[in-house]
């Protein structure tokens, strides 16, 4: 039997598509950013969205700026969302969740209400350098309702080699590039450019790039307004990081049979 998930915060795919291709099946997808949706749309049309359907697990990477680097410098109006995914997890009471966000120091609480939850709960940091050219880290927050399946995820995520990607060009290794941000266009010392050499000077990233550097298919974000794209993939989860999770995540539940309805 499939191992379902249900998605919350769904923005463009990246980690539903990367647990999908580990072997979960989406189950449903929740998002209210129509250029999100166009997508989900047609890279999921079987999928409901925006309706609660039956799920084994609860995923999902609610909005950072509250928590991001940007937010440090210049501020933000953005609301805390990981009360939302929290309060969804006591709505559905999934066997297991999973949460998708930059490293914080409120992960702490966030595990804490996980455990208030009844889940025991372990967090892995990752960084897309492992899988791609771009250097991306991100807190995984995996809860589950029995200490079992826990211990086998732990030992799985352990045990599991990371196949590291190397970034070369002609033959030598290079810099991964920062981490893709959401205004491709801006420039200053973090932001996502190439210099191509004297002649050519510095151009930045395209589309296809920002899309193949988050383990996505080129022309994954196609038919949307170019600052949606923009927005999308410099949001957006690196697929290979949530397929190398999943696969995690089916060892540990290998001897879940059930769906629980929400």
């Amino acid at each position: 039997m499939d191992i379902t998930f249900g998605s919350l915060f769904s923005g463009g795919g990246g980690l539903d598509l990367g647990l999908e291709r580990a072997g979960l099946k989406c189950a449903f997808q929740v998002e209210n950013d129509r250029h999100c949706l166009t997508l989900l749309e047609r890279h999921w049309p079987d999928v409901p969205k925006n309706e609660i359907r039956p799920c084994v697990g609860l995923v999902g990477g609610d909005p950072c700026p509250v928590r991001s680097r940007a937010s440090a410098m210049h501020g933000t109006t953005k609301p805390d969302m990981s009360g939302h995914f929290l309060a969804m997890a006591a709505r559905c009471k999934p066997r297991w969740v999973l949460r998708e966000n930059v490293p914080a120091s409120d992960v702490r609480e966030f595990t804490r209400a996980m455990e208030v939850l009844g889940y025991r709960t372990c967090v892995v940091l990752m960084d897309s350098k492992a899988f791609s050219g771009q250097s991306r880290k991100r807190e995984f927050v995996a809860g589950f309702d029995s200490e079992e399946a826990l211990d086998r995820y732990v030992r799985a995520c352990q045990n599991a080699p990371m196949d590291k990607m190397s970034c070369k060009k002609n033959g030598i290794e290079t810099t991964p590039l920062l981490c893709l941000n959401t205004r491709r266009a801006r420039m200053d010392c973090r932001e996502n450019y190439v210099f191509e050499g004297p002649k050519l000077g510095i151009r930045f990233l395209s589309f296809a790039e920002r899309e193949s550097l988050q383990g996505w298919p080129v022309g994954w974000t196609d038919g949307v307004p170019n600052k949606a794209r923009e927005r999308i993939t410099g949001n957006g989860v690196t697929a290979p990081v949530a397929e190398w999770i999943g696969k995690r995540i089916i060892e540990a539940n290998r001897e879940v049979v059930l769906s629980f309805e929400c």
